[in-house]
């Protein structure tokens, strides 16, 4: 499991309640899409191939933390809302730093927060014979949510799923 700024991975983590998931990347991007990818693991076993439906997503958060916990529930939200399974994220960017105010809707209040924006596509498959549900995922928490840097460089991502 090495967690360099070279390599990206994920891994399902044990919890009394709920379940864990913890994703490094080199980048933030990469970050996201392991976080979907843990995310996908976890909920259903998905076919590779065929088709699927493509749908783009847009977000804004306060930060980083707050970006990770919308990205989750927008995930499961989708896949709910759909009956399908994530079959594969593709996070074209994640931007952190003032926003325009239109963009995340309210003035910033606190001065160490940085606003965080993702615009990313995701492809879903139907529940069927191509997506086996696995755990039934209800949100994402905000319990150990954590989204930092590594000591030599990279980027990880914890959290904590309600299932």
């Amino acid at each position: 499991m090495g967690r360099d700024a070279a390599t990206r991975g994920h891994e399902i983590l044990a919890h009394t309640a709920d379940a864990g998931l913890r994703t490094w990347a080199p980048d933030l991007p990469a970050l996201f899409e392991e976080a979907a990818a843990a995310l996908a693991e976890l909920a259903a076993d998905v076919d590779a191939g065929g088709p699927a439906d493509t749908v783009p997503v847009e977000l804004t958060a306060p930060d980083l933390v707050g970006l990770a916990y919308a990205w989750l529930n927008e995930l499961i939200g989708l896949a709910d809302a759909r009956a399908a399974a994530i079959a594969r994220a593709r996070v074209e960017s994640v931007r952190i730093g003032p926003l325009p105010a239109a963009a995340h809707g309210h003035r910033q209040d606190r001065s160490d927060e940085q606003p965080a924006e993702l615009r990313a596509t995701i492809d879903l498959v139907s529940r069927g014979p191509r997506a086996r549900p696995r755990v039934d995922v209800k949100s994402a928490t905000y319990h150990r949510l954590a989204v930092e840097p590594l000591p030599d460089g990279g980027w990880t991502l914890t959290a904590y799923l309600d299932v």
